[in-house]
């Protein structure tokens, strides 16, 4: 598979893109991505405004403040639709940084296609599902306690790029606590770190649109929990996109994987609800 990907995007880790935890933010691996994605589109002759409905993202390493990085790309057969498959990696020594999935609302052109590469795979998601599909309804979300943001009117244009925005965007909801760093059982200074994550798009609202978003806890290990997060239009009622996300307990200082301490297992609890899985 290597052997068929080529460059479709460079860039340099720049200070704005370092976030809390030390490391450039998981976003800036994505538009670095979509930057492939509009690159591919360009050499098909696909117009760069097609779609991007599904996107999965494994991340490999993490990358600091000044790496050069490239995105390194091809076409793969996922058994539906226009699939993109890259690899963003460090410039200077070839150390992979995350892996790429997109799907677009396109037929797949009469090109050669690969295989998903094994490290390129989901780990712990399923891209055989419909998040979107089997989300649950709004009332059965209210139900459950599950806001994590208060109604709020979407101000500007949304693009796939900026699509996540809609889960943790705007004003949190009363019982939503979003301190970034808490403290560990040991003093040490503790973060989550993204593994793994997948957007599923059914449509992306246009300004003035009432929104909400929701999540839940859909499986808890000792290190890592799996969260799936929904915005909906409140007008029509409908879920707009779906997030899954998949977070490992990470100590900052030290860097590197830590045990998920009890009372944050406790909180977990509080909101696990595994029969919202995606089906």
């Amino acid at each position: 598979m290597s052997a068929q990907l080529h460059v479709t995007h460079t860039s340099h880790v720049t200070e704005d893109q370092i976030d809390h935890l030390g490391h450039m933010n998981v976003r800036f691996y994505g538009l670095n991505a979509v930057a492939g994605t509009h690159t591919i589109l360009e050499e098909l002759g696909v117009p760069v405004g097609t779609p991007i409905v599904d996107l999965h993202t494994r991340h490999h390493h993490e990358q600091m403040l000044g790496a050069a990085l490239e995105v390194r790309s091809g076409l793969v057969d996922v058994g539906r639709g226009l699939a993109i498959y890259h690899e963003l990696r460090n410039a200077a020594d070839d150390d992979l940084a995350a892996t790429f999935v997109h799907v677009l609302d396109h037929p797949r052109p009469e090109a050669p296609a690969a295989a998903i590469p094994e490290h390129g795979r989901p780990r712990s998601l399923d891209l055989a599902t419909d998040p979107v599909g089997s989300a649950p309804t709004l009332d059965v979300l209210r139900s459950l306690g599950l806001e994590t943001a208060a109604p709020r009117v979407v101000d500007e244009a949304v693009t796939v790029a900026t699509a996540a925005a809609l889960i943790w965007g705007g004003p949190p909801s009363e019982d939503e606590v979003r301190d970034w760093i808490q403290q560990g059982p040991n003093g040490e200074r503790m973060g989550w770190a993204t593994m793994e994550s997948r957007l599923r798009v059914n449509r992306l609202p246009s300004s003035g649109t009432r929104v909400q978003s929701f999540a839940a806890t859909t499986a808890i290990e000792r290190k890592t929990t799996r969260t799936t997060m929904w915005a909906y239009d409140l007008d029509e009622g409908d879920v707009l996109i779906a997030f899954e996300v998949v977070n490992l307990a990470f100590d900052i200082d030290a860097r590197r994987s830590m045990l998920i301490p009890d009372d944050y297992l406790a909180a977990e609890q509080q909101r696990f609800h595994p029969e919202l899985l995606p089906q």
